[in-house]
């Protein structure tokens, strides 16, 4: 018999505090899907007060609420003209027009209209009934007349019958949320007889449960319906007793094994077994190896078939006396320790003496480590050591020549590698020096420019390591020279691109100078040019100019270089078959390079400027005939 109490509110139709919860009134949704998280044993502890909904208890002790079948819900209010719906879980008000507000009085009208309740009254004078007694209506009440020998008496044990002898008539007050007088109720329905408004009602009362007196069931009341539903299965029937229900309402011994609590614990030989609820123990078959077992004993427990426990010989279960020096035996049961041969490995690096004991070495070659020139190891009373060189001795072998460097013991064992400035690194370079640092590092400096050396036809070091010539001595391309400069095929200061520049001038070779006046410098002041001595070419004698500044003379004349400025009047450096010569101007022509010798005047051919024919003259020197008569130059 277990107490499952569920409280609906609004289950009384006249309760004036009833309550209607519809959307979103309760945490926890109708879908079958909780909105939050509300812990439960069993279902009695889940209530969403919705009575659309039916509460379970999931495996995960969650409260499911899960929609009631769409239709009316159970819950109702008894004459408001509704009727509350069950729709997905969620209660919906709709009109009643048949839930009629009756009012217990005879003298009103009950309807609904529109889902509004209303008790009109009858007209007054109107005869009413109240169960035997008979009265007219006034003001909606049916009016009963009554004195101390006609008491008043309608019937309806849910009316207060009373007579106001001030006025001799009777006054019936309806009882309301009151047990019904006279009405014995049923123990366990999930019910009560109460007056509501007057009337005797069937009013579901779910603390009214039905206790069937088994301790594997619930006593339930479902909105008016009792039940006994069956507790959990594995539920204890009694505290503090073995037995459990079954969950079909049953109290039995077992429903696992675990159930058997009177029974010993199991282990490997022994289980508790459940069959048809009844408690059993089951014995593993002899000989099954037990789980506790002591390790190098040279024995092995097993079930001995009923349950306990025995050793039995067991020549692989070996001892270990962590002695690696020793071998772990089983013989017939008894564990010994033999020892192992000498020079057995007992760790890294270490040996078995033959005696049972781990030592460091019987042999120099067991020893860690390699030997080498400057370290030997040594094996003396089973203790590893080491003999070293000493210090300073040079290996035979492994050197480099002229690194600055010597390999050598330390004399603790180590080869290292010394300065040895002595072991310098020689290149056979005249123009680099062969050094050592105190920190033994060789290197091969150049030495300074202009330095002197003797190698690969060279007189001079570049100060880049390289031995060359010096200038004026031949060569054959500028890699040979010092100055990297190589110029009409000697070694020369300077790249001596210019033109009339030479490096192999007389005097000076070796030296960029300019080229003597009136000499070509091939390949750009050649044939008809020759150079001035200062580094320009110039034009030749006779070659056609425009301006002096072209000609090697210095003279640009009638349009060619002149040897002389010519400036003498009748005189020509222009003349055919003799240009560039100054020369005096034919007889007969005149002189166009200046305005005195030209239109009734013309040269003589010795540079003396005479007048032409039919000129004035005043003597025949003036005329170009040599005649002047009547003042006038005559043929």
């Amino acid at each position: 018999m277990r107490t499952w109490k569920l409280f609906w509110v609004g289950m009384l139709a006249t309760a004036a505090s009833c309550v209607q919860l519809l959307d979103g009134d309760h945490p926890y949704s109708v879908e079958g899907v909780p909105a939050a998280k509300e812990p439960c044993e069993t279902a009695a502890d889940c209530d969403d007060n919705n009575a659309c909904t039916t509460a379970t208890c999931s495996d995960e002790k969650i409260c499911v609420y899960t929609p009631t079948t769409d239709g009316t819900s159970p819950v109702q209010t008894v004459g408001d003209c509704q009727r509350l719906d069950c729709a997905a879980g969620k209660e919906v008000t709709v009109t009643d027009d048949a839930d009629i507000p009756d009012d217990n009085e005879p003298c009103t009208n009950d309807a609904c209209q529109g889902g509004t309740p209303s008790n009109t009254h009858t007209p007054d004078g109107g005869v009413c009934q109240r169960g035997n007694e008979s009265g007219t209506c006034q003001g909606g009440v049916c009016q009963i007349a009554c004195d101390a020998q006609n008491p008043c008496d309608d019937g309806n044990a849910c009316t207060d019958d009373f007579c106001n002898f001030a006025t001799s008539i009777c006054v019936f007050t309806n009882l309301d949320g009151l047990p019904t007088p006279g009405v014995t109720p049923t123990p366990g329905d999930c019910k009560q007889r109460l007056c509501i408004n007057g009337k005797d009602t069937d009013v579901t009362d779910d603390t009214d449960v039905p206790v069937d007196m088994n301790t594997c069931t619930f006593d339930v009341c479902t909105m008016g319906a009792p039940t006994n539903p069956p507790v959990l299965a594995g539920d204890p029937c009694e505290p503090g007793k073995p037995e459990v229900c079954d969950g079909t309402s049953n109290c039995v011994a077992c429903n696992e094994p675990a159930d058997c609590v009177l029974l010993p614990p199991d282990d490997v030989c022994q289980k508790r077994t459940c069959e048809n609820h009844v408690c059993v123990q089951t014995f593993a078959p002899a000989g099954t190896t037990f789980d506790s077992q002591t390790a190098g004993d040279c024995m092995r427990v097993v079930c001995d078939g009923a349950g306990a426990t025995e050793k039995i010989v067991d020549d692989i279960d070996l001892p270990n006396d962590n002695n690696a020096c020793t071998k772990n035996v089983c013989t017939n049961g008894t564990p010994t320790f033999p020892n192992e041969a000498t020079n057995t490995a007992c760790g890294a690096g270490i040996y078995c003496d033959g005696a049972g004991q781990c030592v460091g070495c019987n042999e120099a070659a067991q020893c860690e480590g390699t030997d080498d020139f400057c370290k030997v190891r040594t094996c003396i009373d089973n203790q590893c050591g080491v003999s070293f060189t000493p210090k300073g001795t040079d290996l035979p072998n492994g050197q480099t020549a002229r690194d600055c460097k010597v390999i050598e013991c330390d004399g603790q064992g180590n080869i290292v590698t010394s300065t040895d400035t002595t072991d310098k690194p020689v290149d056979g370079n005249e123009c680099t020096d062969d050094m050592c640092s105190p920190a033994g590092v060789p290197s091969n400096p150049n030495r300074p420019v202009d330095a002197a050396c003797n190698q690969n036809g060279g007189t001079v070091c570049n100060g880049a390591g390289a031995c060359k010539k010096a200038p004026a001595q031949t060569c054959g391309g500028a890699v040979e020279c010092l100055s990297g400069h190589c110029v009409d095929g000697v070694c020369c200061n300077a790249a001596c691109s210019g033109t009339c520049m030479a490096c192999n001038v007389a005097g000076n070779v070796g030296t960029c100078t300019n080229v003597f006046s009136g000499m070509d410098d091939s390949p750009t002041c050649t044939g008809s040019n020759s150079c001035n001595g200062g580094g320009q070419c110039k034009k030749e004698q006779g070659v056609s100019c425009s301006a002096s500044s072209e000609c090697l003379s210095g003279n640009c004349v009638d349009g060619v270089c002149c040897e002389s400025a010519c400036t003498a009047t009748c005189q020509s450096c222009g003349l055919a078959g003799n240009e560039g010569v100054c020369a005096n101007i034919p007889a007969g022509q005149e002189d166009l390079s200046s305005v005195m010798c030209t239109n009734t005047q013309a040269c003589d051919g010795n540079g003396l400027c005479k007048k032409k024919n039919g000129s004035s003259c005043s003597s025949g020197v003036d005329c170009l005939s040599g005649k002047c008569g009547g003042g006038t130059c005559m043929p």
